[in-house]
């Protein structure tokens, strides 16, 4: 989303083409969250892109305002940390201060025992106090959703300010979803801010849902991808993504069948 609050017009090819504005967004997601079986997440890169970002550290705008527009959960992206760890921890204590309600956020790959810097101490400390997981379990409509958040290899390479080393996404997700088999959920989300690319022996996320099959949804950030409709992997996986700047709210309903398979 990439701080797009506000609403940007541009022309090309002599068409008018409109990107971002949380306010038309928020009117979509109120249309459709009154179904009680929603759950609305980022897949991280929700800040910096628009003069918003300079507030970031400050006033929080950006993750202030999807805990506004209800957002369940959130992850981290590598722009998240494009004032530093320090800096994203201050926006985690200027959210917190701030009283509003903020969505629950995941990212399970932070490898903080050898991430040694003392803004790594500042992030996890503040991570710690507003409550960062691995992962959540949430219920809805009577289904056990279980959503973790991880960031990529490319992501991580392009965070060069985060002071943090990150464990492997797909040899993490592997233990990470481990543990949440343990607590039987009905679903497994997971929020990856790894993308997808042109070459599938390449591409992170289609590499996750082969390697960790039992991931049930990837919601894919990081490449700015627009999926018209999801990537199925041949464990039946679906990877989804929506493109970039707020231009589009994803949507996907998913059905799981009483043998367990899943239907789209």
């Amino acid at each position: 989303m990439h701080s797009y609050l506000d609403t940007k017009s541009y022309e090309l090819n002599g068409d008018l083409h409109e990107i971002g504005g949380f306010a038309k967004i928020k009117t979509i997601i109120d249309g459709i969250s009154a179904d009680k079986n929603t759950i609305l997440v980022d897949g991280g890169d929700f800040s910096m892109g628009t003069l918003y970002q300079t507030v970031f550290s400050e006033q929080a705008i950006e993750l202030r305002m999807l805990g506004y527009m209800g957002y369940d959960a959130v992850t981290l992206g590598n722009h998240e940390f494009d004032y530093g760890s320090d800096g994203l921890a201050e926006m985690l204590q200027s959210a917190m201060d701030s009283g509003d309600r903020l969505p629950d956020m995941v990212i399970s790959n932070i490898d903080f025992a050898n991430s040694v810097s003392d803004n790594a101490k500042l992030l996890k400390e503040a991570m710690e106090d507003y409550g960062v997981a691995e992962y959540l379990i949430l219920e809805k409509g009577g289904v056990k959703v279980a959503i973790f958040g991880g960031l990529g290899e490319d992501a991580d390479s392009s965070a060069p300010n985060s002071q943090l080393v990150f464990r492997n996404m797909v040899e993490q997700a592997k233990l990470t979803v481990a543990k949440i088999q343990e607590e039987k959920p009905d679903i497994i989300i997971c929020l990856s801010h790894s993308g997808t690319w042109d070459d599938p022996k390449s591409s992170e996320d289609e590499i996750l849902a082969k390697e960790v099959p039992e991931i049930d949804l990837i919601v894919s950030g990081h490449t700015h991808t627009l999926l018209e409709e999801p990537i199925v992997s041949t464990n039946n996986t679906f990877i989804v993504s929506c493109g970039e700047y707020g231009q589009n709210v994803g949507r996907i309903d998913l059905l799981q069948n009483e043998d367990g398979s899943r239907n789209k």
